[in-house]
């Protein structure tokens, strides 16, 4: 169908420019280039949800600003093609039906983009959900009066009065679907055409808010934190030919990070050590408060020459100097110089086996007898430091706890205390009596050292290889084990830190751990920390301490927080059971499904309400009583089972009319998705306009048939 040309040379030059580019718009040309980008993008589209999954998809392509911009380039195309031939003819009348179809389609697709929701709601059985969880974030700022200890949840329940809260403001936030610095190993398109919220995204009023890295889901670990391997023995077998063969050398992980030490009486300031138990003995792991400390762990191996004897010897490291002494020798004596230091130590006590004194704050003793129930011997020392006339300080040393040793840090002296095992019996170094034992600390370098106490001499006092390359640990009277690190956390105090994790598709946003570094400035005051943000409590029952900042300034505090965006779909969702069945011979789910009830908001638990089955592949309609959305839920995944016990089943077992019955063996958690499409009927009605404009067409015969010319 030809078009009609508007532009004649009498027209001035603005006329005749402005109407080239209305034909310009109306031109088939135009048509078919935006058709086949938008068919490209599409294309691409695919593959990238393939790969990467929906939140990649939406975030680089669906949601970026030139799709918008080529999908509205293509609309006005549709719309100038059909204005441009206006008054229309009547054998037109399919084109224009078709055009309007078209447009219309395309604002559905704008309407769900803009006001669409799809969601994620976990409910654990027996229990009811109202809010469902969207996969994008935000920032929450809450201004209150300056007090000690203030916190967003402290706020939320205490009694005061509302208005004592200043402000909650939202600040919005686009992170991605990766870890900020995985898009310098991507390609450019589409990943750096989409927008990311970076730098400053909030200023007002004294408050600035600054995020300068972000990781679309991470892990929380305690610092410092220590993944060691251990090899298993390797033991000779015989061959195909007869000839014995070492087998492969098999590797087992172990974890290891400090306690919080605030409350051991006295404290200590760089947390508690951890312990395993594994083949060949026990490995320690704690941190060394400084580079003293460090340099007394290097030297603490005992002196050969003077024994062990029979309670042990001490070594003690003060003033850059090693000195040594039995405890049978000291026990009991009067104070003895150490060296060239100034100071003087008195052994005082010796504990053959330290037990718990009834009534009193947790100290050494009692924590070494809780970790160690009956585990003697178990010997302690303490003993006595003085400088001159001051107060004396109190070192108290054990002999097969050394992560829980009270060194002199005032008076920067370190110890270890050695005691000969060598005597033990089969059944008490079976009974972890003794046993050999591997010392790892990080020292304020960075750096991990150990040393290797074989029950009764310490045989190796090295530097740890952080690069993974293999060291003799434990020897066997069968094997020689090994051990190397895989992975190092180092912190110079015990603390929290966030890692990031490798990005996988399949991950939920309920599920991912979010976290964004941010500054943040108040009335001139400006920290900078790391934000977690927590999946749903229900799937993250473990609290975080990173999960929220307070920041003050003068005279008020700014409680900052990183939750998800949620929508409250305005009834409750009660699942009363869920259902799965496995593929035979395997635990691969074959079917799920949740059996729920709708309620009213203030309805209560036990009420009967309106019954329906959500399954993978029938989902179910339901409206909002008050805003009259129509939501459809999907049965998109689930989490379990969970065993009597667990806390998921401590939350299902709430619900009163289950206490009168049979008590389930185990429950599990549904995750359904929660969707809104403000455009799905809108889209229905472009398409079925599509329709009846190409049936038209056809009806017409406009293009397809032209008239037969009549001759006279």
């Amino acid at each position: 169908m030809a078009r009609p040309r508007l532009r004649s040379p009498e027209q001035s030059f603005p006329v005749r420019f402005l109407l080239g580019l209305y034909e310009f718009a109306a031109s088939l040309r135009l048509a078919v280039v935006l058709l086949f980008a938008a068919a490209f993008v599409l294309g691409w589209a695919t593959f990238v949800e393939s790969e990467y999954g929906t939140r990649a998809v939406q975030f680089g392509i669906y949601g970026a600003w030139w799709f918008t911009l080529l999908f509205a380039l293509l609309a006005v195309n549709i719309f100038a093609a059909a204005a441009i031939r206006y008054p229309w003819k009547r054998y037109q009348t399919g084109f224009v039906i078709t055009h309007i179809g078209l447009l219309t389609l395309l604002l559905g697709c704008l309407l769900s983009r803009r006001g669409g929701i799809d969601a994620q709601m976990p409910i654990v059985e027996g229990e009811a959900g109202q809010r469902a969880f969207e996969d994008t974030e935000h920032f929450e700022l809450t201004v209150v009066p300056q007090r000690a200890a203030t916190s967003a949840a402290t706020e939320a329940t205490s009694n005061k009065p509302q208005d004592e809260l200043v402000e909650v403001t939202h600040v919005p936030f686009v992170g991605g679907p990766f870890n900020w610095e995985d898009y310098q190993h991507k390609s450019p398109f589409p990943w750096r055409f989409a927008q990311r919220d970076q730098g400053l995204i909030y200023d007002h009023d004294g408050i600035r808010l600054e995020v300068l890295d972000y990781y679309s889901n991470s892990e929380e670990v305690p610092a410092p934190h220590l993944r060691l391997k251990l090899s298993s023995p390797r033991i000779p077998r015989p061959g195909p030919d007869g000839k014995e063969v070492l087998p492969p050398e098999i590797w087992t992980r172990h974890e290891f990070s400090l306690e919080d030490g605030s409350h051991v009486q006295p404290p200590r300031p760089f947390g508690l050590g951890m312990r395993q138990r594994v083949g060949g003995g026990q490995i320690v792991f704690w941190l060394a408060g400084s580079e003293a400390e460090r340099q007394a762990f290097l030297a603490s191996a005992p002196d050969s020459s003077v024994g062990l004897g029979e309670r042990g010897q001490v070594v003690l490291h003060a003033g850059g100097q090693k000195h040594s002494f039995l405890v049978s020798e000291k026990l009991g004596q009067p104070a003895f110089p150490l060296g060239e230091s100034g100071l003087t130590a008195e052994v005082v006590n010796y504990y053959a086996s330290p037990a718990p004194k009834p009534g009193a704050a947790p100290g050494r003793l009692e924590l070494i007898e809780s970790q160690n129930p009956g585990g003697s011997p178990n010997p302690a020392v303490e003993i006595l430091l003085r400088q001159g006339d001051a107060e004396p300080l109190r070192m108290l040393l054990f002999a097969t706890m050394p992560e829980l040793n009270e060194q002199a840090y005032g008076l920067n002296v370190f110890g270890s205390y050695w005691f000969d095992f060598g005597g033990q019996s089969s059944e008490e170094l079976l009974a972890m009596k003794g046993e050999s034992r591997i010392d790892i600390i990080q020292g304020q370098d960075e750096k991990l050292y150990y040393r290797y106490f074989n029950r009764r001499e310490v045989p190796i006092v090295a530097e740890l290889p952080r690069d993974g390359t293999p060291v003799d640990a434990f020897k066997m009277p069968i094997a020689q084990l090994r051990m190397k690190v895989e992975r190092l956390v180092p912190a110079t105090k015990p603390e929290r830190q966030v890692l990031p994790l490798a990005f996988k598709k399949e991950t939920l946003p309920t599920d991912a751990f979010r976290a964004a570094k941010v500054r943040a400035t108040v009335d001139g005051n400006q920290e900078e920390f790391w934000l977690v943000g927590l999946p749903p409590a229900i799937l993250a029952p473990i609290p975080s301490p990173l999960s929220e900042r307070v920041v003050a300034g003068q005279g008020r505090s700014v409680v900052i927080r990183f939750p998800l965006d949620e929508v409250d779909v305005g009834f409750k969702i009660r699942l009363d059971e869920f259902e799965r069945k496995l593929d035979p011979g395997t635990s691969q789910a074959s079917h799920f499904g949740s059996q729920v009830a709708f309620l009213e908001p203030k309805e209560s638990l036990t009420k009967q309400g309106l019954a329906r089955s959500i399954s993978m592949n029938a989902p179910v309609d339901f409206s909002d009583p008050g805003s009259g959305k129509s939501y459809r839920l999907f049965q998109e995944a689930y989490r379990g089972p969970f065993p009597q016990g667990s806390r998921e089943y401590q939350l299902s077992m709430r619900r009163s009319e289950r206490a009168s019955t049979s008590l389930p063996e185990q429950v599990y958690i549904s995750i359904l998705t929660v969707n809104y499409d403000p455009g799905r009927g809108v889209k229905a009605i472009g398409c079925l306009l599509v329709v009846a404009g190409i049936v038209t067409m056809f009806y017409m015969r406009a293009y397809f048939f032209p008239q037969k010319k009549t001759t006279a």
